[in-house]
């Protein structure tokens, strides 16, 4: 297994990154793959220059997730599978509009980053359905703690 590396530059708030160390590697274990995955968290300002240089949008968003392999030759070897930004501020203001945990928010958009970046996506209805499911039997598979 490749490193799971997590960096938290949140200016305050703090999260137990154990456990979305343990969603990634059981979300990698069983999609099969073994490139190394960085999740970066961040607050709303950080996300949102992100996002506007990335897709133009200028607010901040939940999760974006940047593929080391998106739009390069397959003949090519890449350590890692990718970058994941997770704003901390929107997933907990997500949690409590969903009346949920934040770190169960956490955590699933920590896995709905990852499924992206390994290929899934939700353009239509037939791939969204592909994806929560997969979302929710990983999540189902750890523990919130």
């Amino acid at each position: 297994m490749k490193p799971i590396r997590i960096k938290n530059i949140h200016p305050i708030l703090k999260v137990r990154k154990r456990s979305l160390s343990i969603l990634v590697e059981n979300i990698l274990n069983a999609e099969k793959e073994e490139c190394s995955v960085d999740l970066i968290l961040v607050d709303d300002k950080f996300m949102q220059g992100l996002n506007r240089k990335f897709t133009g949008r200028d607010r901040t968003t939940d999760v974006l997730s940047f593929g080391m392999k998106e739009g390069k030759p397959e003949t090519v070897e890449y350590p890692g599978l990718g970058d994941i930004y997770v704003s901390l501020d929107q997933a907990k203001r997500q949690a409590d509009e969903y009346g949920v945990r934040f770190e169960e928010e956490l955590k699933l958009l920590v896995a709905h980053g990852l499924l992206h970046l390994l290929g899934y996506d939700h353009r239509n209805k037939g791939e969204e359905t592909v994806m929560r499911r997969k979302e929710v039997k990983y999540l189902k598979g750890t523990k919130v703690t």
